[in-house]
């Protein structure tokens, strides 16, 4: 089993500072937060920087409070190389080397990225307000020291969809929309679910959308897993109507973190008056549409008629168009979709690798697939350039099989 975290900013959203008190709500060393200070109080402009932990109540949920009074002496306009430049002496500082640096600098990245996009610059001379400080670096920081902590690097990490808040909020540029410009850019990169409201304020911040885009793999609904605690990071404001929690749910899933999960739907209908050449059309069809998979399915029907059950697998982008082919085509008057949970292989690749049979050397496609390890899962040749040597050879194709099979039975295609 490994573990997982799932966050939940469907409500709430998601700040830097809800996603470090959530992780000291599940567990994680405080002392790390203190380190992380320290460092940070280091750097020339850093006056002072304090971080204490309360508990609060959010709508009557209890939440992990983080609050944060710091002292900064610096220039108006703080631009983007300045930021690289702090959080490089705080990150050695703290002796976090390999992915644990490559991360952190991976969120920062992001962005000055798209700050430097929206103004027209570049990420090393961007003008910085809001994100211009020292408790970006912190944020940053900490919250992947504290998932390091909590073991949950290497682990399985997925958000599910983020509310953005409504209205306008005052900054920096002048008055804006909610969610921000940065936020939006943020989140539209990385094609994450994100929800408008609950209420009109700015509920995720441009480097809680940084974090959870970096950190955390979008997701619609929980995944089949195991859990252990629930933790809960609390806003900086008390909302009238929602509790200003992010929660985050700690526990474990099966060993599958070599393959990869995701979410696609299942579109099908019931059919029991179309000819069996349509059904082979239509599952053709299917395919060329963008179906993952189509399938019929014999079946008893009503008054014992004979009927089918015709499946197709889809990614939501997809569905509607596969179901107005099914009414079209099917003549069907309903069509059902629902969502399923799948584990897959990540990696496919084609090969052409050479097999000699009777003495003559051929190439022959393979379908290689790995696991995110690296690991070979399955190779399997094209089935059409083996049946191609059967009849250039006047063999039986279940011959030339076996003859690929023992060329290739310790086949090591990493």
């Amino acid at each position: 089993m490994n573990n997982a975290l799932v966050v939940d900013p469907s409500i709430s959203g998601v700040s830097g500072d809800m996603l470090v008190a959530m992780l000291v709500d599940l567990g994680g060393d405080v002392k790390l937060l203190n380190d992380v200070v320290e460092s940070l109080e280091k750097l020339p402009h850093v006056r002072e920087f304090r971080v204490t932990i309360e508990d609060v109540l959010r709508s009557n949920v209890k939440a992990k409070w983080l609050k944060i009074a710091a002292s900064e002496v610096r220039d108006d306009h703080v631009v983007g190389r300045d930021l690289i430049k702090w959080m490089d002496q705080v990150i050695n500082d703290l002796g976090l080397e390999g992915r644990l640096r490559d991360l952190a600098f991976n969120v920062l990245n992001k962005l000055l990225k798209y700050e430097s996009l929206i103004h027209n610059s570049t990420p090393h001379d961007v003008r910085l307000h809001e994100i211009g400080s020292a408790d970006t670096i912190f944020d940053i920081v900490a919250t992947i020291a504290l998932m390091n902590d909590l073991g949950l690097i290497n682990g399985a990490t997925y958000s599910l969809p983020v509310a953005v808040g409504g209205g306008t909020v005052k900054g920096g540029h002048g008055l804006m929309p909610c969610p921000a410009y940065l936020t939006l850019e943020i989140l539209k990169e990385s094609n994450y679910y994100l929800v408008g409201g609950p209420i009109d304020e700015e509920l995720t911040t441009p480097t809680g959308a940084a974090l959870l885009t970096t950190l955390f793999k979008p997701i619609r609904y929980l995944p089949l897993m195991k859990v252990r605690k629930v933790g809960y990071g609390a806003g900086s404001k008390a909302f009238k109507g929602i509790s200003n929690v992010l929660r985050g749910i700690l526990g474990c899933v099966d060993d599958l973190n070599p393959l990869d999960y995701e979410e696609i739907y299942v579109i099908e209908c019931n059919v029991d008056d179309v000819t069996g050449e349509i059904l082979g059309h239509a599952i053709n069809r299917m395919i060329e549409l963008g179906a993952l998979d189509a399938s019929v399915i014999s079946a008893l029907g009503k008054k014992g008629r004979p009927s089918y059950i015709v499946k197709a697998l889809s990614r939501e982008e997809t569905i509607s168009e596969l179901v107005k082919y099914m009414i079209s085509e099917l003549g069907t008057l309903g069509v059902r979709v629902f969502k399923v949970g799948r584990y897959v292989v990540p990696y496919r690749e084609l090969r052409e690798l050479s097999v000699v049979v009777d003495g003559r050397e051929f190439k022959v496609r393979v379908k290689v697939s790995k696991d995110s390890d690296g690991r070979v899962i399955r190779v399997k040749p094209e089935f059409s350039d083996l049946e191609s040597i059967s009849k250039s050879l006047g063999i039986p194709v279940n011959d030339v099989i076996k003859c690929f099979l023992r060329q290739y039975s310790n086949l090591n295609l990493s």
